[in-house]
């Protein structure tokens, strides 16, 4: 009987906790969007997939910079220059969105590329406080130009041997853990709020989910919105606290009305909610001036976690799974107390340097070490890619699992005829999309078996019917419209005949054969009989249609 290792002892760690949404919209223009990023100064820096940015100079105008990166496709490098009054921290941003272009450039070819185009900002930092525990937080945004946006919170950490069973609650499950301060930008605190009054409150008030719409409710909601304005304007003018976070200093202040309180929401699904609402402000959709900003139609989260360095670390796949095999089942499982945890899914990387697990609630990379590397993982040349190349992995797979899923639920719940016939589209080349997204075969197998694992490619099917169903409901009722539409044309210009006919035909007739009538007389009995005539051959033609059936 196999001896299984049952604690996994963590030293190094790296987590993105990767929140995906799906807006309303799928026509995002990115860079009226880039531009309000920047007035808002909630990023300095902004890149897009074309390899060109936007950035902030040191007096806060509008600069662009074109990258034009040297190097081949299937090189381990490129060299970019940049200009010489680029700032330090732009230049920082652009090294980090460099290196996941060209590690996405090696998931996807140029020629059947299926991600639209793109663009990728550094957001400001947050700080999460807790027993003394200080952790910083760098959030990173991904925007796609069909309206599915990714925001990313990187946390590093490291420990002498953190147990396995606290590393799953205090850094997996961490969206769990509640803590006592919480540090915001003051910018993103005041676009949240200003959101949140104005779409939580709307113009009434509901009780039961029904809507009442009083004077008192107007003035209700007025109290409410001065009253919450009042608090933020409060908290926010106090002096923020400024943090040392990699080697820059950051001025944040704790969220607006959270100071003394002890029992509130203090999670980082908060924070998710705060930089959601704030980028989603700020949105630009094509072909649209004003009105109101997109919202977040449906959102799904799950964290991508590198274990880069632990206590006994193997140096081969097959001791890893022998000794840590039901510690990474565990990990997985996000539940540190399994005696009997259940079997491992299939390792999704083909090659013996890590292993790659995932299903519906996680993907976590298992990192092996060689007998020369250094004991601080940070201190190889090569930690920041590999970090990035499972990052571009996880955002790989995000875009499309979403992507699916927000087309399933438009197909359920259609807003409009163009969100209809758009979702019907994806879900449609939603298998041939699959098949083509990546370069490698290794990539195709991982991205097939997360969706089928995560449950959205079991979704496509029915989606697709429900579209259908939609779609041809759509159909029947224009060409029913189309019908009545054409039975009043039928009858105007049937009137139209008659009278041509009685005018025409009939009237010079009864004219000849009764010349002694008067001429209105004439012209009433002719109409008469066009219309008896018209209507006794309109009538046999109906029912011989009828008996032909």
């Amino acid at each position: 009987m196999t001896s299984y290792r049952t604690n996994l002892k963590v030293q190094q760690a790296n987590s993105f906790y990767n929140y995906t949404v799906g807006l309303d919209v799928t026509d995002v223009d990115l860079v009226k969007t880039a531009t309000n990023l920047l007035k808002s100064k909630i990023a300095r820096t902004v890149c897009f997939s074309d390899l060109k940015c936007v950035y902030l100079d040191v007096d806060g105008c509008v600069q662009l910079e074109w990258l034009r990166p040297q190097g081949r496709q299937w090189d381990s490098h490129w060299e970019v220059k940049f200009s010489d009054n680029l700032p330090r921290h732009t230049a920082a941003d652009l090294l980090f969105c460099l290196e996941l272009s060209f590690l996405e450039q090696r998931i996807e070819s140029p020629e059947a590329r299926q991600m639209p185009s793109h663009l990728r900002a550094a957001l400001p930092p947050l700080v999460l406080e807790r027993d003394g525990l200080t952790l910083p937080i760098h959030p990173w945004l991904k925007l796609y130009s069909d309206g599915i946006l990714l925001i990313s919170f990187q946390l590093d950490a490291a420990w002498s041997g953190l147990d396995e069973g606290d590393f799953i609650q205090e850094i997996v499950n961490l969206f769990q853990q509640y803590f006592d301060r919480v540090w915001v930008q003051e910018h993103l605190q005041r676009i949240d709020a200003e959101q949140e009054l104005l779409s939580d409150l709307g113009s009434e008030l509901s009780i039961g989910g029904q809507r009442v719409a009083s004077r008192k409710t107007q003035r209700l909601i007025k109290k409410i919105r001065r009253d919450g304005r009042a608090v933020l304007e409060e908290s926010l003018r106090k002096c923020g606290r400024a943090f040392d976070i990699s080697g820059e200093s950051c001025v944040l202040h704790q969220i607006a009305g959270s100071e003394g309180q002890s029992d509130w929401e203090a999670t980082i699904d908060l924070c998710r909610s705060i930089y959601v609402r704030a980028v989603a402000s700020l949105v630009a959709v094509s072909g649209r001036t004003g009105g109101r900003a997109p919202q977040a139609q449906l959102w799904q989260g799950r964290p991508s976690i590198s274990l880069m360095r632990f206590v006994d670390q193997p140096d081969s796949k097959e001791k890893l799974l022998e000794e840590f095999g039901p510690s990474i089942s565990r990990v997985l499982g996000r539940h540190g107390e399994l005696e009997d945890p259940p079997a491992l899914p299939p390792d999704l990387r083909l090659f013996g340097d890590y292993c790659f697990h995932g299903d519906r609630a996680l993907l976590l990379w298992t990192w092996l070490r060689m007998p020369d590397q250094p004991d601080n993982v940070w201190e190889e040349d090569n930690t920041q890619g590999r970090l990035l190349e499972n990052q571009a992995r996880a955002e790989h797979f995000e875009y499309h699992n979403l992507r699916i899923a927000r087309a399933c639920a438009t197909a359920s719940s259609p807003q409009s005829d163009e969100d209809l016939v758009e979702a019907y589209r994806v879900l449609a080349g939603a298998e041939a999309v699959i098949h083509h997204s990546g370069q490698a075969g290794e990539i195709t197998d991982a991205l097939d078996y997360l969706l089928a694992a995560a449950g959205t490619k079991g979704l496509i099917a029915s989606g697709k019917e429900q579209a259908r169903w939609h779609l041809d409901e759509r159909r029947y009722r224009a060409e029913k419209k189309r019908g009545r539409v054409d039975r009043w044309l039928t009858g105007v210009f049937g009137l139209v005949g008659v009278a041509g006919f009685a005018d025409l035909v009939v009237q010079p007739l009864l004219t000849d054969m009764y010349p002694d009538h008067g001429e209105a007389w004439t012209g009433l009995y002719a109409f008469s009989l066009s219309f008896a005539v018209v209507g006794l051959v309109a009538v046999l033609i109906s029912i011989i249609n009828i008996l032909r059936r």
